[in-house]
């Protein structure tokens, strides 16, 4: 039974508003709890609340409108919205407003293919396509616009992650050099980032970001820390901890450092070994579908001319 436009049109609308509705609803709920705690800290304090400034520097008004519509848009869970913002963090966003940003962008590409499948309806109508057609894409763009914005992010951590494992070893080797040529070991830090700059920039970035902590008065242990949970490292995480426990215990940082960068180096060596030993297995497909077939008509196609010119003379 065919459908009509219009019952086509309405279904697309409920599904619209079916898939924002989550959004929305979360939306509302985050404004009433931000409405309640400002409340409650109004009767809280006797001392008057200072005006916030209008428009923050260095950012425009699309940029305030996409962070106002996040927070709005964000969930209420405090752990879940610290997860993302960590997230974002190591994908190379660390802005103070990027989580917002990041539900704004997952609630816009979830909302917005929605209205314009309910726009162009009238001309895929006009299309010799089934009459279901415009559910299912409907749905895809739904699921799409949901896992889009996640999917991107996770892309992003996993190019920077590759980037810092792959210059990993040499930050160790530079660091054993300037510790032991006689800098301490923040200024080590600030002379590895700029020889770093050119080839791992990454590495790079995350350097300075741990000498202007160090700068601020944090503690080098809780720098370190955010440098591991920053570029997501299990190598990172090690030295962490080592440095933690050199300090505790009073070791030397030189011989220590050296010990773990001959690790690094070792784990390198390892890692291409690994490689080079996958390739056979990796290699065997393309043979077989590749080379295979061609070597096979060489060899039997003279075989095939033979007997056709048999055939034929007999």
């Amino acid at each position: 039974m065919p459908v009509s436009p219009e019952l086509m049109m309405i279904g697309l609308g409920a599904l619209a508003v079916l898939a924002a509705f989550p959004g929305v609803l979360t939306m509302v709920r985050g404004a009433s709890e931000a409405h309640r705690l400002d409340d409650r800290l109004e009767r809280s304090s006797e001392k008057p609340v200072m005006a916030k400034p209008s428009t923050p520097r260095g950012e425009g008004w699309m940029a305030q409108a996409l962070s106002s519509f996040g927070k709005r848009s964000a969930p209420g869970d405090a752990e879940e919205v610290g997860a993302a913002r960590s997230k974002l963090m190591q994908a190379g966003f660390p802005h103070k407003n990027a989580a917002s940003w990041y539900y704004a962008a997952r609630f816009i590409c979830v909302v917005v293919p929605q209205v314009v499948l309910l726009i162009a309806l009238p001309y895929i109508q006009k299309m010799d396509l089934p009459g279901y057609t415009p559910i299912l894409v409907s749905m895809f763009l739904a699921v799409g616009g949901l896992a889009l914005p996640g999917i991107y992010v996770d892309r992003k951590i996993e190019a920077r992650r590759l980037a810092c494992s792959a210059g990993f070893p040499d930050m160790m080797d530079l660091l054993v050099a300037c510790v032991e040529a006689g800098l301490s070991l923040d200024a080590a830090v600030s002379r590895v980032a700029e020889e770093l700059e050119t080839r791992h920039a990454v590495l790079a970035e995350n350097l300075h970001k741990i000498s202007l902590e160090l700068r601020a008065g944090r503690s080098r242990r809780a720098a370190w820390r955010s440098f591991a949970d920053r570029i997501g490292l299990e190598e990172a995480g090690a030295l962490a901890t080592m440095l933690r426990q050199s300090e505790e215990m009073g070791t030397s940082l030189g011989h220590t450092l050296r010990i773990f960068s001959r690790d690094m180096r070792r784990r390198r060596i390892l890692i291409a070994e690994e490689k080079a030993m996958a390739l056979p297995a990796k290699m065997t497909v393309p043979l077989i579908v590749f080379v295979f077939p061609v070597l096979l008509g060489v060899l039997i196609l003279p075989a095939v001319f033979r007997f056709q010119t048999v055939f034929a003379a007999t």
